[in-house]
């Protein structure tokens, strides 16, 4: 029986942990539970007495959903701030709030300045520099804002307002704040629309489909995404058929989490073919070329139940053509849960902390790679390697207390 005292520390709080108290909270038993979900009770048994990780995205929507919560009360995001510079990144939540929500004033902006701003925003996010990230947002939101009001620079503010709530959407839904993104994603719909420009358009939709997904919507980040990859068209080429492939990706993952490998691997195979007619100027930052979109395969067969294979197509990527870092991380990340998953701790520690050395910073904002490290040193009852215990001790997990249930 697990039990809720003073001792509790940060390994302690598992996702496991918090499905038990919100399953008290509702009255459930968890052979209830686990007939909503369609696990075994002692299924369930494990998960809240820190026995089996929840990674996969499916199982912790579905047990969202049965306990009526969001996906993110289950993995505690967004994360409380341990430091000055999780503090700042955390901060830039309600500072973009009030920037959408305020009616701009003052003296006007430079368009010159919001222009690099907004460069700058999609730089930092893609380098996971997100305290240069955070205090650059809020400030950008109002300036475009105030741009897109003014009939004289209306159609150059809402291009810059779709790019900003672009940046702002897919950044801050990594960081925990998934109601916020969907606001800004949605908000970039309407602007783009307004625009009537095809990339703009397939921007928005691109990242309210991301925003769906993270939030447990995966029927709907589906729908989004095909219906938005089939506007943008198979003929497409330049900066759109980038968007063509962008958004067949999304819509291949998120077939994944339905349990659709099919449909994910048409999707992926769409994506593949617009790589011929993509190129130009990487405006968003999205870097769609083949060393990507390889990396993408990777986390699909995480999603398809497929965890051995995502080290082996991992190994196909041409690692130097990843420009960014967000990629080279999230890669690193998708490989380490690969190897927990087929049930070597020790490579999927070493692939974690060669992510932790890319970006700190995103790979701390995981939920899914703490509820791994935990049930590593959980595993482990202070017999883990030096690298665990490392490990564990970036991610704020204390390495020499194993045991939820020790008292």
């Amino acid at each position: 029986m697990i039990t809720y005292g003073a001792r509790q520390s940060v390994v302690a709080d598992y996702i496991g942990l918090r499905i038990a108290r919100w399953r008290a909270t509702a009255g459930m038993t968890q052979q209830q539970l686990a007939d909503r979900v369609g696990v075994s009770a002692a299924y369930i048994t494990m998960i809240e007495g820190g026995k089996r990780a929840v990674t996969k995205r499916s199982l912790i929507i579905a047990l969202a959903t049965a306990l009526g919560v969001r996906v993110e009360d289950l993995t505690a995001q967004p994360a409380q701030p341990r430091d000055a510079s999780e503090l700042a990144i955390y901060s830039a939540a309600p500072g973009i709030r009030r920037a959408l929500d305020e009616d701009p004033d003052g003296p006007p902006p430079n368009v010159a300045d919001v222009v690099r701003s907004a460069e700058e925003v999609m730089r930092t996010r893609m380098a996971c520099d997100y305290v240069a990230y955070a205090a650059l947002l809020p400030d950008l939101i109002a300036a475009t804002r105030y741009l897109a009001a003014e009939p004289r620079t209306e159609r150059q503010g809402l291009a810059l307002f779709v790019k900003a709530a672009f940046a702002g959407a897919t950044g801050m839904k990594s960081l925990g704040h998934v109601d916020l993104s969907m606001r800004l994603a949605e908000r970039a719909q309407h602007a783009a629309a307004l625009l009537g420009e095809p990339d703009e358009i397939a921007a928005a939709d691109f990242a309210t489909a991301q925003v769906a997904l993270t939030g447990g919507s995966q029927r709907r980040s589906l729908t989004l995404a095909a219906i938005a990859a089939e506007r943008v068209g198979d003929t497409a080429t330049e900066g759109l058929a980038s968007w063509y492939g962008m958004l067949h990706l999304h819509a291949a993952i998120s077939a994944a989490s339905l349990g659709r490998g099919d449909d994910a691997a048409a999707h992926y195979a769409e994506a593949e073919g617009a790589l011929r007619r993509a190129g130009g100027a990487d405006r968003w930052r999205m870097e769609f070329g083949p060393a990507n979109v390889a990396t993408w395969r990777v986390a699909i067969a995480l999603e398809n139940g497929e965890p051995e294979r995502a080290p082996e197509y991992a190994r196909k990527v041409d690692r130097t053509a990843l420009r960014n870092a967000q990629r080279r991380t999230r890669l690193h990340i998708d490989v380490g849960r690969g190897h927990f998953l087929a049930g070597n701790h020790e490579k999927a520690v070493r692939q974690f902390l060669a992510a932790d050395d890319v970006s700190a910073q995103e790979l701390r904002s995981r939920a899914t790679v703490k509820e791994i490290t935990g049930q590593m040193v959980r595993d482990a009852r202070r017999r883990g390697s030096a690298e665990l215990r490392d490990l564990a001790t970036r991610l704020g997990i204390d390495p020499l207390d194993p045991d939820p249930t020790a008292t």
